[in-house]
């Protein structure tokens, strides 16, 4: 209402632009998570092994190791405690979180930096500040906040861009099958 000036009409159908954009971002978002946590799993796996999240190679930190066994018992509780499952119940996050300064000199040097093969040599702190603004806008989304005014079209090319980082096919691939720029074009956002 207060974008609107206490218009009613005009309020609901910011809303509905607003939803639809949000919901533009599935294919995008969900590439560009599930791209970083394949990538940081594997370059963590080469590095400390299948198992490296509770093998105690990595020096992580307590957030991390936390975040790790909340994974963990929330699988136990299921029965369904794999590798792969564990890597994919890990938060987004979580992984962000690798990527943050106080890894930079551990898990970084010695490790994740394979997973940005054509970053062009961005520094770990770029890639750091892309991947948690992605966090921080994805999260908007997830919490049915207002997406409408933080210029989607830039956003998405910014998420795109991320995923070429790490990997150009399925960067292609996201581009291809998001629907974002048409919906954009569709509820008038330029």
């Amino acid at each position: 209402m207060d974008e609107t000036g206490q218009d009613l009409d005009a309020a609901i159908e910011l809303y509905e632009k607003n939803t639809r954009l949000s919901e533009a971002f599935y294919t995008p978002l969900q590439c560009v998570e599930i791209c970083l946590r394949n990538q940081l799993n594997r370059q963590m796996a080469n590095t400390y092994g299948e198992l490296w999240y509770q093998n105690g190679n990595p020096p992580l930190n307590e957030d991390s190791v936390r975040m790790i066994f909340e994974a963990i018992e929330e699988l136990k509780k299921e029965h369904r405690v794999t590798p792969g499952r564990v890597v994919a119940e890990l938060k987004f996050a979580f992984w962000v979180g690798l990527l943050g300064p106080k890894y930079d000199a551990t898990l970084w040097r010695k490790s994740l930096y394979r997973g940005f093969p054509a970053s062009g040599g961005r520094t770990r702190r770029v890639i750091h500040g892309r991947f948690n603004a992605i966090r921080r806008f994805r999260n908007r989304i997830a919490h049915h906040e207002p997406i409408f005014h933080l210029a989607p079209i830039m956003r998405h090319q910014e998420i795109i861009e991320a995923i070429s980082w790490m990997c150009r096919n399925t960067s292609a691939w996201a581009l291809h099958h998001s629907r974002l720029l048409l919906i954009a074009a569709a509820v008038g956002d330029e």
